[in-house]
């Protein structure tokens, strides 16, 4: 397995090196991380493609693994996300899904899912971006037009759906706070002063 940092910005290219990372540069033009990450990936020869997107950064290393997994097992799925318990209400930043029996997404929105209208909700599942796809599927998926759906929501994995292509959903109950506002930030920054991830990473 090999890990790159995919980004346009030279500052970040310079930082990520400094640690012994690898990077691709790419384009300055993409509206989304899959388009980003589509555009890397060409030059790599691989089956399977994870997209863990930057505010992820207390990713567990033991979660990606979990993610993937539905790829390795099943042939059939072309991408799957993780999914992780969340009570926050009325939070545009986080994306919420709700699913089927099968644990496949049946709808993702920034608006709370399910509604409370009827009957309280106390627990909802919102979306950890660490998305795997089989490189086939990433290439013609970000060579769709972008769909209504997606543009209303701003959600890029409504294209996924409203092209009737299943998600698969990984249920990760101890999922780490992801960054989506200036708070979340300062919240990361804290916990990673005693990261142990962190730590081994960087020693």
């Amino acid at each position: 397995d090999e890990v790159y940092v995919a980004t346009d910005n030279e500052l970040i290219r310079q930082t990520v090196e400094s640690y012994g990372g690898k990077v691709i540069m790419t384009g300055t033009r993409h509206q989304t991380g899959s388009d980003r990450i589509a555009e890397a990936c060409r030059s790599i020869e691989c089956d399977i493609v994870v997209n863990i997107q930057g505010d992820e950064p207390l990713v567990d290393p033991d979660h990606i693994d979990a993610i993937v997994m539905p790829l390795v097992k099943d042939p059939d799925i072309q991408i799957s996300v993780g999914v992780t318990p969340y009570h926050k209400k009325n939070s545009a930043s986080d994306i919420k899904a709700v699913l089927d029996l099968n644990d496949f997404i049946l709808y993702c929105s920034r608006t709370d899912l399910p509604s409370d209208a009827r009957t309280p909700v106390t627990e909802m599942l919102k979306m950890c971006f660490v998305v795997p796809f089989r490189k086939e599927f990433l290439l013609k998926y970000t060579s769709w037009e972008p769909t209504p759906l997606e543009t209303i929501e701003y959600n890029e994995y409504l294209r996924v759906l409203e092209h009737g292509v299943k998600i698969k959903a990984v249920r990760i109950d101890d999922a780490r706070i992801s960054v989506d506002t200036p708070d979340d930030l300062k919240e990361v920054r804290r916990l990673m002063q005693k990261d142990h991830l962190k730590q081994k990473y960087i020693s």
